[in-house]
């Protein structure tokens, strides 16, 4: 047994939580064997594997094994795919969390604070190379073309998170919608879509598969957005983080353009200040008045019933599976 926290969150209540257990074992296992430890840079492997080890939903990975045995195939078929999609997304998170400054992710310390600010940059670059390797050697052209695709919109969608965070008020919604699909729909669509190929689905099975992830991509990030205003302590930052400018937020945003004037000008206040524990009460109370919560727990809503529309009538081998997963994703 590798020293992880469990990567299951998305197996506690999903009643197939089995047999999706034993795939995400094997992304584990091959995560591990991937960034065995070189005697030339042992840190940096070391801290290439710090986040992995703090668990995770393992949501992608999951999605490309769910999605070759969707269309019929063997789901070891798409073990690579899965692997070298989870490492790029960990590299995402270890950028990000450099970028935010953030101390803690899910409850462990970041990679820059455990080792330094090199080292963690290095060691994305590191998760990157590794995937682009993966990949390579075990892909079909298709798939590098989705990966390398994906890769380049989530660093867009990164770009305009962190134009975001410095000025909340000047985003739209649309535009943060536009950003969201970049920085999280994408790769999680892109996930799906290359299981799928990995397993042999026909076009249209590709294109629904491929659908359905972003859609719940897209689902899950407006889901933490809503927890990350609700809670003390999320998986990425805290509320009083999303609150002083340094977390992107669609609740906040929303509020700050359908608030009254007094309103808007106490979330500015709160916004700028270097002080906000004792404005957090005041800010939920103009999230409440705005129906800012509701509404982006509302739109979570919405694309997890897309995700689920779009596979209907589709008869893949494991649809009931594929259905649970994306109502879990927006419930919990």
């Amino acid at each position: 047994m590798h020293p992880t926290k469990p990567a299951n969150l998305l197996l506690s209540s999903l009643r197939h939580r089995n047999l999706l257990k034993a795939k995400l074992s094997l992304v584990e296992d091959e995560l591990f064997r991937v960034l065995q430890s070189s005697p030339n840079a042992q840190t940096l492997y070391e801290a290439s594997l710090h986040p992995i080890k703090s668990g995770g939903k393992r949501l992608r990975p999951l999605l490309s094994l769910l999605s070759c045995e969707a269309v019929g195939s063997d789901f070891k078929k798409a073990l690579p795919v899965a692997t070298a999609i989870e490492l790029i997304h960990t590299a995402s998170l270890i950028h990000d969390d450099l970028i935010d400054d953030d101390v803690k992710r899910r409850e462990a310390q970041t990679v820059h604070v455990r080792y330094d600010r090199d080292t963690a940059i290095l060691s994305g670059d590191l998760l990157i190379s590794k995937a682009m390797q993966i990949i390579s050697e075990n892909s079909p052209v298709r798939v590098r073309r989705i990966v390398s695709s994906a890769c380049v919109e989530m660093s867009e969608g990164e770009y305009m998170d962190m134009v975001f965070k410095s000025s909340p008020e000047d985003a739209t919604e649309e535009n943060y919608l536009k950003m969201a699909r970049k920085k999280t729909g994408v790769l999680v669509g892109a996930a799906a879509a290359c299981g799928a190929i990995m397993g042999g689905g026909t076009p249209e099975q590709v294109l629904s598969l491929s659908r359905y992830g972003e859609s719940l991509g897209l689902s899950l990030q407006l889901r933490d957005d809503v927890q990350e205003i609700l809670t003390a302590e999320v998986t990425s930052v805290s509320t009083r983080t999303c609150l002083d400018g340094q977390g992107s937020n669609l609740v906040l945003i929303h509020s700050l353009r359908n608030s009254d004037n007094s309103s808007q000008d106490l979330l500015r206040g709160i916004v700028t200040s270097n002080e906000n524990d004792n404005g957090l009460k005041d800010a939920l109370q103009v999230f409440e008045s705005s129906m800012s919560i509701q509404h982006v727990q509302r739109l979570s809503e919405k694309f997890e019933k897309e995700a689920t529309n779009v596979i209907k009538g589709m008869a893949f081998s494991n649809q009931k599976i594929l259905e649970d997963l994306a109502e879990f994703v927006v419930r919990h």
